[in-house]
């Protein structure tokens, strides 16, 4: 014959007035939980619910609106062809003390492929009931809710930001040029539209051969970071200059001294700054 355990049981308020004895567990029909009882606490001690705990999960989003869920705690653009939103949960719904990140991880975000972070209603993100926007590459928002109404961002891809989205932030992009060959040799749009480009920075990783030294720099100015540069694998040149602006995408030139180049490979490094304006 089986047997039937029932605890004690009742709605939320009756167990919020019922003090048990020590170590006894009483049921809350209402929530549906178990309560724990110390013998002097009325009410108990609630047990947390599965869907109460904060757990780390990753979201991933193709190239679509997402409305953000109270549960998230990871959202991953995994693709992006056209500008997109995010819908944030209204901030008294969302546990407070707890990240939310927004992330590109397609590398396609960008001044037209934005990912534009909305607030619910009348909630604002620190303090202003506007969007937040992610416009570059593998940008991230992180971002925290303070239980009535406001959101407030804990980190993103950026040195420093205003409230209405604009943000200073520093970028490093590499490329390698191999099999290098005939007077010069070309990185198409290395160097972004609207930044502020602090060096340009060259390693040789393959020693070159054929020429007698290079030089790195744009059309016009074609030994603008470094010249005199040496072939052999290991040599450095850091191809620092004062800060630049260049409004368009520019392309760096490696130029052959001497000769032309007839074999080699050598990595390029862009450094630069973007200092983009409010985005509302």
């Amino acid at each position: 014959m089986s047997e039937q355990l029932q605890l004690r049981r009742g709605t939320s308020s009756q167990v919020a007035a019922f003090t048990g004895q020590q170590g006894e567990t009483v049921m809350d029909t209402t929530n549906n939980r178990l309560v724990v009882n110390d013998g002097a606490t009325a009410g108990g001690w609630a047990a947390a619910k599965l869907t109460e705990v904060i757990t780390n999960t990753r979201t991933a989003v193709a190239d679509a609106a997402y409305s953000a869920l109270t549960t998230d705690r990871l959202i991953a653009y995994t693709s992006l062809t056209a500008a997109r939103v995010v819908s944030l949960p209204t901030s008294a719904s969302f546990p407070t003390g707890t990240r939310l990140v927004v992330i590109d991880e397609s590398g396609s975000c960008s001044a037209t492929k934005t990912i534009t972070i909305t607030p619910n209603g009348t909630d604002d993100i620190e303090g202003a009931n506007s969007s937040a926007v992610l416009a570059l590459p593998y940008g991230y928002l992180g971002l925290e809710s303070n239980g009535v109404g406001g959101w407030f961002i804990t980190d993103q891809l950026a040195l420093a930001s205003a409230p209405n989205g604009a943000n200073i932030q520093a970028f490093v992009a590499e490329t390698l040029l191999s099999g290098m060959s005939g007077a010069s040799v070309t990185a198409s749009n290395f160097i972004p539209a609207n930044c502020i480009v602090l060096a340009v920075g060259a390693r040789v990783v393959t020693t070159i051969t054929g020429a007698t030294s290079f030089e790195v720099g744009v059309t016009g100015t074609l030994a603008q970071f470094g010249y005199g540069i040496g072939l052999t694998a290991g040599t450095l040149n850091y191809g620092l200059i004062g800060p630049t602006a260049f409004y368009a995408a520019t392309s760096v030139i490696v130029t052959a001294a001497g000769s032309n180049f007839t074999a080699g490979a050598v990595r390029l490094s862009v450094h630069y700054l973007l200092a983009n304006p409010s985005t509302s």
